[in-house]
C-alpha cells in the first residue's frame, strides 16, 4: 500500500511539473463568485494524499494536499497556505518526458478544494503577460542567488505544512 500511494504522489506532483518549472498565476474565488486571490505560485509541493478505492482496490479518485507558495514567501511565511483539493478538471496539458516517461503536465488547470473554492491555474505565457513573466524571472533570479537561504526557508516551511497535512481531517 505504501508504494501504490508513493506512486500516487509522484504521479499527482509531476503534474505540477511546468507550474514548477515555468511559473504559474492563480486566482481564487468561490464557486460562482468573484476572485479574492489573484497570484503568482513560485512552487507546487504534494504533501498528501488519500486515495479512494473501488471494491476491487481499484484507485477511483484522489484527495490531495498541496502546499504552495506565492512569490515573496521568502519574505512572508503569510504566503505559504496548504489546500485540500477533491476535484480537479484539467483544460490543457503538455507532453513532457520526465524519468525517461511521457505524462500530459499541466497547462491550465481548475482545482476545487473541500470548501467548493476553485483554483484556477495557468503556466504563465510570457507573450502575453510580460509583466508575470517579468515577476517570475526576477524570482526565479532571486532564488539562484540566494539558494541557502531558500533551502532553509523551503525546509522549515515544508516541516510545518507536512504537519498541517497530516493533521487535517
Amino acid at each position: 500500500m505504501k508504494e501504490v500511494i508513493a506512486q500516487e504522489k509522484a504521479r499527482i506532483q509531476n503534474l505540477f511539473q511546468l507550474f514548477n518549472q515555468n511559473g504559474c498565476r492563480m486566482q481564487v474565488r468561490e464557486h460562482g463568485g468573484e476572485n479574492f486571490i489573484d497570484t503568482i505560485v513560485a512552487e507546487w509541493i504534494v504533501t498528501r494524499i488519500a486515495p479512494h478505492f473501488d471494491t476491487a482496490g481499484k484507485i477511483t479518485r484522489v484527495d490531495f494536499w498541496l502546499l504552495w507558495k506565492e512569490l515573496g514567501y521568502s519574505e512572508d511565511r503569510r504566503c505559504c497556505h496548504t489546500t485540500k483539493v477533491i476535484g480537479v478538471d484539467v483544460d490543457d496539458t503538455l507532453p513532457v518526458d520526465i524519468d525517461g516517461q511521457t505524462i500530459d503536465a499541466w497547462l491550465i488547470v481548475e482545482l476545487t478544494d473541500e470548501h467548493k473554492r476553485i483554483h484556477h491555474i495557468e503556466m504563465i505565457e510570457p507573450v502575453t503577460e510580460p509583466d508575470h513573466a517579468a515577476d517570475w524571472k526576477q524570482w526565479t533570479k532571486y532564488r539562484r542567488d540566494h539558494p541557502d537561504l531558500i533551502k532553509r526557508i523551503d525546509e522549515s516551511v515544508l516541516e510545518e505544512h507536512l504537519e498541517i497535512a497530516e493533521d487535517w481531517e
